[in-house]
């Protein structure tokens, strides 16, 4: 059985709350400084989704992908996207496996749309409308 981040991606949804949600299940906070500014980014402790959708079900926000911010990773091993939520504050950023079945997404409310998405060796840069960035190593073991 998908885990419920994939179940949501099918769906066009993503979870309400910052975090980093990962295809297998798991998932961490994500802390975000400077809202749009994109100041700092940073990983936080783990996130339960299945019992934080199960308080709160109608926390999910519609996902879009945009084009621009929809592109290979050079290697052959899939794709990077980005993109809106469903409040012009939401935004996203996500890896794709060659199939463009999900492998992990960060959901950011505050951040505005990523309406970018760069790879240069590995590392991944998602720009959003305001032309600010955030870049992660797509070795390190939360976004491989």
């Amino acid at each position: 059985m998908p885990s419920r981040i994939v179940q949501l991606w099918a769906e066009g949804l993503a979870p309400g709350r910052d975090g980093l949600y990962r295809a297998d299940g798991s998932a961490r906070a994500v802390e975000l400084s400077g809202g749009a500014r994109l100041d700092g980014f940073e990983l936080g402790p783990p996130l339960a989704l299945d019992a934080m959708l199960g308080e709160d079900p109608d926390n999910v926000t519609q996902i879009d992908i945009l084009r621009g911010a929809d592109v290979p990773v050079p290697d052959g091993s899939g794709y990077v996207c980005g993109g809106d939520g469903a409040h012009g504050s939401e935004g996203f950023f996500a890896r794709l496996d060659k199939d463009r079945n999900l492998m992990w997404i960060v959901t950011l409310t505050d951040s505005n749309p990523f309406e970018k998405a760069e790879v240069r060796g590995s590392t991944a840069t998602f720009t959003n409308n305001l032309g600010n960035a955030v870049t992660v190593d797509l070795d390190h073991p939360d976004f491989a």
